[in-house]
């Protein structure tokens, strides 16, 4: 049964397979996959086998059927969430790899874990990081990683359990035939989701701001009469239209809201963070929300529905990367993007092999939705949605969905950047969403973030035509 311990606890939800039992915590759970290898796990971590397409599959994680028919040979189609599944002898991720698998060889035999503060613990290996921090380049770009010996998953790889090896597959996302027939399964996609969560225990929270993401969701769950209530974060820096407009619409449909604001911060709840994450990445959760205990309204069985992956269909880093394309982009360049520091040669080096991949493998996508898919999901959201695993309740990432990130890339460039597929969902869903304002912005606003833009860019252009020493000197 899971555990019913409140607070944050290092490696919740965290699997080991090895050649052998790992048991780094007590009550660790362990089953044979092979006579050669084992699985081990914590047990709020769901490990279910199942029969698959003719076959027994073990599927770790949590997995929410998206569609209505049936699910096909690629369970990351039409499931949503974070999860994987072994098919001996392959592993295979979700559909953005937001449930992460690191793999390498030992002397013992092949070593692959969801964790690699455990893979750095349990095998010995030397781990190095560079010094991450929240603006720039805020997360350790896949495949790469800080552990030596050991890579992360791609959403397009399987692994070849027992040899180690990660091998191509057809994760390609594929159109839908019109804009309309995305909004249709979206739409679909969406409510089946919110339906398999009325069967749930516990309580059912939406993360709410003044966003589409969050408006989107908001339209599933009131279209399946699904009972749920709202929860907007705060803390010094969060735009206060997130808090109005989400408590507006929260009273306008008579769902219960609650504002969590920050608690005195407690250090400790930094520790565990760094325990867990080997601080693989920075942002508002390891800053503000985890260390002030900002998900303290989690219990167990308590789910928390949130966005990510929805900004694939706003073509999320088409300004960043202007300029850039495969024909082009290097490792230093896509670093020079986001850091004026010196490059990392390590984070470099891994945006690199990313490149080399991307480029035999290109699924159909251009830089700016390729990068988006592997290092903004796959990189920094896998990161964020693992830190979470420590919280008792579980974070639920809803449209990581191979059928719902295909609908999302269907709209021309323009439609896309607009958000007119998720505009149609929601009108589709719960047309009376659509006088609620989305993301408003007051003229101060709107200077700030063209001042921060423009200082940026100075930035960035000061380094490519100033000798190095210059910039040294002027930063200091």
């Amino acid at each position: 049964m899971p555990s019913s311990e409140p607070g944050l606890v290092a490696h919740r939800r965290q699997f080991v397979l090895a050649s052998a039992a790992v048991l780094p915590e007590p009550g660790w759970l362990s089953l044979a996959i092979t006579n050669e290898l084992r699985l081990s796990y914590q047990p709020d971590l769901p490990v279910r086998r199942l029969d698959h397409a003719g076959r027994q599959v073990t599927l770790f994680g949590y997995g929410l059927t998206a569609a209505t028919e049936p699910v096909g040979a690629d369970l990351a189609e039409s499931l949503a969430g974070r999860f994987g599944w072994i098919d001996w002898p392959y592993l295979y991720p979700d559909a953005g790899a937001l449930f992460p698998i690191y793999y390498g060889n030992t002397p013992e035999g092949p070593f692959v874990t969801s964790s690699l503060a455990l893979a750095g613990r349990m095998t010995d290996a030397a781990t190095g990081q560079r010094q991450i921090s929240w603006a720039g380049l805020n997360w350790t770009p896949p495949p790469g990683t800080p552990v030596s010996g050991f890579r992360k998953l791609m959403r397009d790889q399987r692994l070849h359990i027992p040899t180690a090896t990660a091998e191509p597959i057809d994760r390609a996302l594929r159109p839908a035939a019109s804009v309309e027939q995305a909004r249709d399964n979206m739409a679909e996609d969406l409510a089946g989701i919110s339906g398999t969560l009325q069967d749930r225990p516990g309580t059912i929270y939406l993360a709410l701001t003044a966003g589409l993401d969050s408006r989107t969701l908001l339209a599933a769950l009131i279209a399946t009469d699904t009972q749920f209530e709202c929860i907007t974060q705060t803390f010094d820096g969060v735009n206060p239209n997130d808090i109005e407009v989400a408590g507006r619409i929260a009273r306008h449909l008579g769902l219960k809201h609650h504002v969590i604001g920050p608690e005195i911060r407690d250090e400790s709840l930094t520790q565990i963070w760094r325990e867990h994450s080997a601080k693989t990445y920075s942002d508002a959760d390891n800053i503000h929300l985890l260390p002030q205990n900002q998900y303290r309204f989690l219990k167990a069985d308590d789910v928390l529905v949130r966005g990510g992956c929805f900004e694939l269909g706003r073509r999320f880093y088409s300004s960043r990367l202007v300029g850039l394309d495969f024909s082009n982009a290097t490792g230093a360049a896509l670093w020079s993007r986001f850091e004026t520091e010196a490059p990392d040669p390590q984070t470099v080096a891994a945006l690199d092999e990313w490149l080399d991949w991307r480029r035999r493998h290109d699924n159909g996508l251009d830089l700016v939705d390729a990068f988006y898919i592997d290092q903004r999901a796959g990189g920094w959201l896998s990161a964020v949605e693992h830190s979470l695993d420590m919280m008792p309740g579980l974070s639920l990432p809803a449209a990581n969905c191979g059928r719902i990130l295909s609908a999302l890339i269907t709209p021309g460039e323009a439609d896309r950047e607009a958000g007119r597929l998720q505009r149609e969902t929601i009108r589709q869903l719960a047309p009376g969403l659509q006088k609620f304002p989305i993301n408003p912005t007051s003229f101060g606003d709107r200077a700030t973030k063209l001042l921060r833009r423009t200082k940026d860019g100075l930035k960035r252009r000061l380094k490519q035509v100033l000798p190095v020493g210059l910039v040294q000197k002027l930063k200091r």
